[in-house]
C-alpha cells in the first residue's frame, strides 16, 4: 500500500495537504473555512495571572506614593492617578478568570501603600488615628480605581460573548 502524504505515522493522524487549494478542490475535497473544524482561539497577546497584576499595581502605586510624599504631604493626586491607571492596565492584561482579583485589589493596595508610607515617613507615626485619616481621605481614590476596574472587567466579559 503506497504511503499517503496526508497521513502521519500514527493511525488516525491526519496532516494538512501542502498542495495549493485548487489541487485540493480537484480531488473532491472541500476548501475554505468549512473544510476545517472551527476552534476557539485564545485571546491575542499574553495574559497575566491576577496575583502578578496586583503586585504590579502595588509597586506602581508605591512608587507614586513615594513621589507624592516627596513632593507634598502624604498621598495625593499622583497616587490616585497611579492607582487608577495601573488598575485599569492590570484589568486589561489579566486573564479573564482572574479579573475579580484585580477588581477587589485597589482598596487593599491603597491600605498597604498607606501603611508603608506612614511607616517610612520620618515625621509620621504609625497609629490607628493616622491610618484612619489616610483611609478616609483615600476613600475616593479607592472608589475611583475600583469603579474603573469594574468598568474594564465588565467590558472584557461582555466583549467575550
Amino acid at each position: 500500500m503506497p504511503a499517503d502524504p496526508r497521513r502521519g505515522g500514527h493511525p488516525g493522524e491526519q496532516r494538512r495537504s501542502s498542495a495549493p487549494p485548487a489541487a485540493s478542490a480537484r480531488d473532491g475535497r472541500r476548501t475554505g473555512s468549512s473544510a476545517t473544524s472551527r476552534r476557539i482561539e485564545p485571546a491575542a497577546g499574553p495574559r497575566v495571572h491576577g496575583a502578578v497584576a496586583v503586585l504590579g499595581v502595588f509597586l506602581v502605586t508605591l512608587l507614586a506614593a513615594g513621589l507624592d510624599s516627596f513632593l507634598g504631604s502624604g498621598l495625593g493626586l499622583v497616587t490616585v492617578v497611579a492607582l487608577t491607571a495601573s488598575t485599569v492596565v492590570a484589568a486589561l492584561v489579566t486573564r479573564r478568570r482572574d479579573l475579580l482579583t484585580v477588581v477587589v485589589a485597589p482598596p487593599l493596595v491603597y491600605v498597604l501603600v498607606a501603611v508603608v508610607n506612614v511607616a517610612l515617613a520620618p515625621a509620621a507615626t504609625l497609629s490607628l488615628p493616622s491610618l484612619a485619616t489616610l483611609l478616609v481621605r483615600g476613600f475616593p481614590a479607592m472608589g475611583v480605581a475600583t469603579g474603573a476596574a469594574v468598568v474594564v472587567a465588565l467590558f472584557r466579559l461582555a466583549s467575550r460573548r
